[in-house]
């Protein structure tokens, strides 16, 4: 037993050391392999990073942009159970933000905002939309999606001033520093109106808030309908890794109010999971045409290889050799290759990110938005060692072709090579 396995330690020593020497014996034949197969390895490791990066922007965008990690609110808001719109006010909410900072964890975010529905006038034009009532000196802190457009932030405006996304102004003809008339429906059923300084407009990218949306200042808001609190409480921790407070958060909410609600922003944003499905699937066609390609490409390149070394395979097979160490010798070449090439590959993809593509690139606005986004590639180092392992396998496996064809040629033709 111990001496048949001491044999096929030797024995694998020997075609190992065989496979390595006749890599270096021919640098040329070598590096060519090498290249293919990294080539492979490093598309696959650039590829995979714009996707990262592409769902960290995107992740990044939809919490800055309207909803926050967070969001309380009582139950039945989402579905809206009751006829009454103003049915769920959240009132109390500085004592709720302390608790949270005090059992939860630390804050960057907490912010109440009142949704109501109203017209708004300028001159003779009347446009409804959807106001927002915030608290505007915290949600230009968090929610950076929102940029001036023109004139300035709301949080820089005094009580009475609006910001109105970029389209809807247009719409408008309205420019900062006109006054328009914003007319509700209050929590009793009466109408009121308020005059009120358009400060500047905004752009989010999200054409559904760019062309119908506008912010007055939260403590405005419940003036004008007459309610106290807001139906929505946003928040927003210091760390990036929110799932980390859901359970304390949701646990604490329940203990506070057993009324209160908490959403996570991924349950409010549906369309992200549908969206980045859509992105997953792509990435599965685009890895599997990488993979087909680098096969056809690296068995190409061995084949070449072992084609000018016919004469050296017949006579190995001349001198007493079987055609099975052959084939395990050649197959013993191609798995140091793949392993070689695949650890290059991931090497230059990485050096190709950090460096080459370190500013990231800017795509094209995605469904339902209409600017540009940027996109920062991310090295996607928890799959680097699938990556690998998967550039190694294919690499390895496009050997066998090869080393079953050397193995099966006759010793006279391959010999015939050598004359």
């Amino acid at each position: 037993m111990n001496r048949s396995f001491n044999a096929r330690v030797l024995w694998g020593r020997f075609l190992l050391r065989t496979a390595s020497r006749n890599l270096l014996r021919s640098l040329r034949r070598t590096l060519i392999s090498l290249l293919a197969v990294a080539s492979a390895a490093a598309a696959m490791v650039v590829f995979q990073s714009f996707v990262n990066g592409v769902k960290e922007t995107f992740r990044r965008n939809v919490i800055t942009s309207n909803y926050g990690h967070y969001q309380v609110t009582k139950q039945g808001f989402r579905n809206n159970d009751s006829d009454e719109p103003f049915a769920y006010q959240i009132t109390g909410a500085a004592a709720l933000r302390d608790k949270i900072e005090k059992e939860v964890g630390p804050l960057s975010f907490f912010a109440q905002r009142q949704i109501f529905y109203g017209l708004v006038n300028y001159n003779d034009r009347s446009f409804g939309g959807v106001g927002f009532g915030i608290e505007a000196e915290e949600e230009r802190r968090f929610l950076t999606l929102v940029q001036v457009e023109r004139g300035k932030h709301l949080a820089d405006g005094d009580d009475h001033s609006i910001f109105i996304g970029f389209k809807l102004a247009q719409r408008l003809k309205v420019n900062p520093g006109d006054m328009v008339t914003v007319l509700v429906t209050t929590k009793t059923g009466s109408m009121n109106a308020l005059d009120l300084e358009m400060v500047g407009t905004f752009k989010t990218g999200i054409t559904e808030l760019d062309q119908g949306a506008y912010f007055i200042h939260h403590r405005v808001a419940e003036q004008l309908l007459r309610v106290e609190g807001a139906p929505i409480v946003m928040i927003g921790f210091k760390d990036d890794n929110e799932l980390q407070y859901k359970t304390k958060l949701e646990g604490l909410v329940a203990s506070y109010d057993s009324t209160l609600e908490v959403a996570h922003w991924n349950k409010l944003a549906e369309f992200f999971d549908n969206t980045m499905g859509w992105v997953e699937k792509q990435v599965f066609v685009f890895r599997l045409i990488i993979l087909i390609i680098a096969t056809i490409s690296i068995v190409t390149v061995f084949m070449m290889g072992l084609l000018e070394r016919i004469g050296e395979f017949g006579t190995m097979r001349a001198i007493g050799t079987h055609r099975h160490s052959v084939a395990i010798m050649i197959f013993f070449e191609s798995l140091l290759q793949s392993t070689l090439g695949s650890l290059i590959g991931v090497g230059i993809g990485m050096l190709i990110v950090t460096v080459a593509l370190s500013k990231g690139v800017t795509m094209p606005p995605p469904p339902l938005m209409s600017v540009p986004f940027h996109v920062a590639f991310k090295i996607p180092w928890a799959n680097i060692p699938w990556t690998l392992t998967l550039c190694v396998l294919v690499a390895g496996g496009a050997g066998v072709l090869p080393a079953l064809r050397m193995a099966r040629i006759r010793i006279v033709e391959a010999l015939g090579r050598n004359v």
